[in-house]
């Protein structure tokens, strides 16, 4: 079934990006990258390579207008609406995000790859590519930060209620993906790719230590079983530790961190520059990232607390083999560590995931040009990046590079107190939450919403067509009719053929007879 939701959840992506690339094709001539982005940039058809199929009457690139449902719109915005919706498929964002979460439940190595690297970070990779596209689509680029701004809040408030840990991990996948998302929304594409660069370290790290945590328990998942493992697996909670501290973004603003504080430290101090500056939702962007920091600080230290700490809670197995890396019959059912052939790319992820931010902070942003070359382009009024040097002169804006710090700190502290030093307030919450932790648990009912509008819907449309309209009305007048009439009249033939002589005889004569009188009639009708 995760197979299936995954499939046809990206049809829908992908069936705007087909439309997307048909438009292309119609206003441009031709799908290739290069000329397509270089009439953007020159505002100008008159590009080698660039023959639209459309005539514009002379409209320039960015002005030119496409009929669309029969209304007139901008190209470029209905090139850039339309491709992203390709992307949000690929990327989980808000409402084609169903199907990322159930992701998960094959094997945990390729979670972490599709997780990290592969097909979720396609979406963020084509937007930024497409920065000249929506450097000029006003509409469209305030459509992916709206969406991203919203996806980064939804996945966090889903993540605090989940119990399996990988599950847990994939919603943390869908928010970061958000962040990635909205700061290339607000014309912060250098600070997207390089949140895309730094996400990939720590969650692969999270998630093959997930992984290594299933396997040493025995392949639970749920964190509820789980519970002070932490001294069977040192190593396992030692990287698992690196990468939470990654993902929350822990550091000392202007000073030195961990690879998520540069990355998604930078996402939000774009918006809110982009904000100072006027682009469209950037302010909301920054506020929903501030509150999704806090939510990631919690669920992502309740997940440490919940494996890691307090007493184990998991069933003792008693296996009919022995282990090749766990001796002693004494302790053959508890949890133990992971063989290193699984530990050492958790050490190597765990480097890259201290390093790489700080590494590469200056060659993307403060040299951002030498590095990026043509591959990024920004209108001549977007100074998003640059501004956020000149925000850290003005220390009236203090609290913007601390408030996401103190947010992470405030995170953790109330998932200590809720999950480490009083274990049972989190049990009471998960037994006794009321209404809000249902919806988030319940990742707000999506999937019952889905079932019971799209799913049914769809199921009765092809009711309807295959019962009444193809079997019934297509069927019954079409082949099940004429066969039907051409039994009847067999039927009624087939009743005339009695076996008698003179029923034959009293035909034959009758025929005669008509057939003469009509001959007649015929013939004194002419005279």
């Amino acid at each position: 079934s995760a197979a299936i939701k995954a499939f046809v959840t990206n049809r829908v992506g992908d069936f705007g990006l087909a439309l997307g690339i048909m438009a292309v094709f119609f206003c441009f001539g031709t799908v290739e990258f290069a000329p397509m982005i270089e009439a953007i940039r020159t505002n100008s058809f008159e590009v080698e390579g660039v023959a639209p199929l459309i005539d514009f009457a002379g409209a320039s690139v960015r002005e030119a207008q496409i009929m669309f449902l029969g209304q007139g719109v901008n190209s470029l915005e209905l090139i850039g609406v339309l491709l992203f919706i390709g992307a949000m498929g690929k990327s989980a964002q808000f409402f084609l995000h169903v199907w990322l979460p159930d992701a998960m439940e094959g094997p945990t190595p390729v979670s972490a790859l599709i997780h990290a690297a592969t097909m979720v970070t396609a979406g963020v990779y084509l937007v930024c590519l497409l920065s000249p596209l929506y450097e000029y689509t006003v509409f469209a680029a305030g459509m992916i930060t709206v969406i991203g701004a919203v996806t980064a809040l939804y996945a966090a408030t889903v993540g605090l209620a989940q119990n399996d840990i990988k599950r847990v991990i994939a919603y943390s996948t869908c928010s970061q993906l958000g962040y990635m998302f909205f700061a290339a929304g607000v014309g912060a594409y250098e600070a997207a790719m390089f949140h895309l660069f730094t996400h990939a370290f720590f969650k692969a790290l999270l998630f093959l230590g997930a992984g290594s945590v299933i396997h040493g328990v025995h392949h639970e998942q749920d964190m509820r079983h789980m519970g002070g493992i932490r001294r069977f697996m040192p190593v396992t909670y030692g990287v698992m530790l690196i990468g939470t501290l990654a993902i929350i973004g822990i550091g000392w603003p202007h000073v030195w961190g961990l690879s998520g504080f540069f990355s998604k430290d930078a996402i939000l101090e774009s918006a809110f520059t982009a904000g100072q500056a006027g682009v469209g939702y950037a302010q909301m962007a920054f506020w929903f990232g501030i509150v999704a920091a806090a939510l990631t600080s919690f669920y992502s230290w309740r997940l440490i607390y919940m494996t890691f700490h307090g007493p184990y809670t998991g069933a003792h197995h008693v296996h009919g083999y022995d282990d090749a890396h766990h001796h002693g019959d004494e302790d053959h059912g508890d949890p133990h560590e992971s063989p290193w052939v699984m530990l050492l790319p958790l050490v190597l992820l765990s480097i890259g995931a201290v390093f790489a931010g700080w590494l590469f902070y200056d060659p993307m942003f403060h040299h951002g040009e030498g590095f990026w070359g043509q591959s990024i382009h920004r209108a001549p009024d977007n100074h998003v990046i640059h501004d956020i040097d000149k925000l850290k002169k003005d220390a009236s804006y203090w609290w913007v590079f601390w408030l996401p710090v103190i947010v992470t700190v405030g995170g953790f502290i109330v998932a200590t107190f809720t999950y480490l030093f009083n274990r049972g307030i989190g049990r009471r919450i998960a037994a006794d939450g009321g209404p809000l932790h249902s919806l988030f648990y319940n990742k707000w009912y999506f999937d019952e919403i889905y079932n019971a509008t799209i799913v049914a819907g769809s199921a009765w449309l092809g009711n309807l067509f295959w019962k009444t309209g193809d079997k019934r009305i297509i069927d019954g007048i079409g082949p099940d009719g004429v066969t039907s009439v051409a039994r009847w009249g067999a039927r009624r033939l087939s009743s005339m053929h009695t076996g008698y002589l003179y029923h034959y005889a009293f035909v034959i004569i009758g025929s005669a007879l008509v057939f003469g009188a009509v001959l007649y009639w015929r013939a004194g009708g002419a005279g």
